[in-house]
């Protein structure tokens, strides 16, 4: 699932965005959309949910947090998401691709460029998701990296903990620990690799997601905190 957030603090203009990025999107992608009103409910949310949000169509001129200011925000904290500027202005469009942009597009020409950006977009996306390609019950998966939350070491196999599944197949944690971790992962235990999307807080001995926690051994406890502070 593609989750999608929009800031603008015109109401008008956010459901302009919002039916276009409906419209567009509906046959093409599993979405979820948020919608926000201003710079600092955006800001409270990546707080609370650092990894809540894949794609951000972002307005530029709001009150008293604008764009920019929430732009630096996720930029300094290096939150993993997208940025389209959605803007009246071409002033800032020099600052925006400071802050690694996708697009950057003016209000006036919403309707007609909008459509396309999100269009292509997925398509950038598709094309550099990352997969598994693992052997289960005697059949292939192929199994996107983003849908890992985290991987399990039980006995001579791992299990592939999902967003709504689990896959098991013969492996060692050594034999993917180290693309794992070109891919986001860090192992935390002996038994754990966990995705750094999926953690929500880091604690003394553990890590805790969305719906559980998992233990930190003092083995990986120095990784852990390097990794996920």
């Amino acid at each position: 699932m593609l989750q999608i957030a929009i800031c603008d603090d015109d109401k008008k203009d956010l459901e302009v965005i919002y039916d276009c990025l409906s419209n567009t999107l509906f046959d093409v992608e599993d979405i979820q959309v948020s919608r926000y009103q201003s710079g600092k409910e955006l800001i409270t949310h990546l707080q609370e949910d650092p990894g809540g949000c894949d794609l951000l169509l972002l307005d530029i001129g709001m009150e008293p947090v604008d764009g920019m200011q929430a732009a630096g925000y996720i930029r300094d904290n290096k939150l993993d998401l997208d940025i389209i500027f959605i803007t009246k202005s071409t002033e800032y469009v020099y600052q925006g691709y400071q802050y690694r942009a996708y697009a950057y597009i003016l209000k006036e020409h919403l309707k007609e460029n909008l459509p396309e950006v999100l269009v292509r977009y997925v398509e950038d996306l598709i094309q550099s998701e990352a997969y598994m390609n693992v052997a289960s019950s005697g059949e292939m998966h192929r199994v996107p990296i983003s849908a890992i939350r985290y991987i399990e070491s039980n006995g001579r196999k791992l299990i592939l903990h999902l967003t709504d599944d689990e896959i098991s197949f013969y492996s060692k944690m050594s034999d993917i620990e180290e693309e794992m971790a070109k891919q986001g992962f860090v192992r935390i235990h002996q038994s754990y690799m966990v995705s750094k999307k999926a953690v929500r807080t880091l604690r003394k001995d553990s890590v805790a997601l969305d719906d559980l926690e998992l233990p930190v051994s003092r083995r990986y406890a120095d990784l852990a905190k390097q990794q996920l502070s």
